[in-house]
């Protein structure tokens, strides 16, 4: 099989995840896994659905804690209006803005919603696609734009400056990527990405 069809099947399990059909799409993931076993799009496509190796433990957690919750809190109106603002988000791709607001609903006020769970990780997995597309599969070398002296003027994170500190001119983004193990992956795509689009990384 060559490269071309394991984008498909990458495509096509996005496609079902987008419909809701978890259990399709990761059964679609796997299959690429089988073909490649290290395929790093599929294992970050099945990880952010919870059904990492290192997360399904949790996953089957949360499931039966999911069963045993108490009554939300929050109105059906509030729910209605979360729901329905995500959709607008998604209708016009603005997916960075969806998981930012996703992530404060389900990881502080809502975190036994299925739905909004559910929606949380297809914005994930729908970044985690946008990412490879635009820092280029993490195959190419990052370089930094700017002078070290002008970091400052961003007003970056320690994490940031971190991640800028891996910077080599030798090591691609997925070397970067797993040479800081300490933070979560998806975690540094979001940033690396982030630094490409402000102008600080480039290639």
């Amino acid at each position: 099989m060559n490269i071309g069809e394991i984008e498909k099947l990458l495509e096509d399990g996005l496609t079902l995840y987008g419909f809701g059909k978890i259990e399709e799409a990761i059964a679609v993931w796997r299959k690429v896994l089988e073909i490649d076993h290290e395929n790093q799009k599929a294992l970050d496509y099945i990880e952010s659905a919870g059904y990492g190796r290192q997360k399904q433990e949790t996953a089957k957690a949360l499931r039966f804690q999911d069963q045993k919750a108490a009554p939300t809190q929050y109105s059906q109106d509030t729910e209605f209006i979360n729901i329905n603002y995500i959709k607008e988000l998604l209708k016009s791709h603005r997916y960075e803005l969806a998981y930012e607001f996703l992530e404060h609903l389900v990881g502080k006020d809502h975190p036994s919603n299925k739905q909004l769970t559910a929606y949380f990780s297809i914005v994930k997995a729908q970044l985690i696609k946008t990412y490879y597309e635009e820092l280029y599969n993490f195959k190419k070398v990052p370089k930094l734009n700017i002078n070290e002296q002008d970091i400052i003027k961003y007003n970056l994170s320690k994490t940031d400056g971190y991640i800028i500190s891996m910077i080599d001119g030798y090591s691609d983004i997925e070397e970067i990527i797993q040479m800081c193990s300490n933070i979560d992956r998806f975690d540094v795509m979001k940033r690396f990405y982030k630094l490409t689009r402000l102008g600080v990384i480039g290639f």
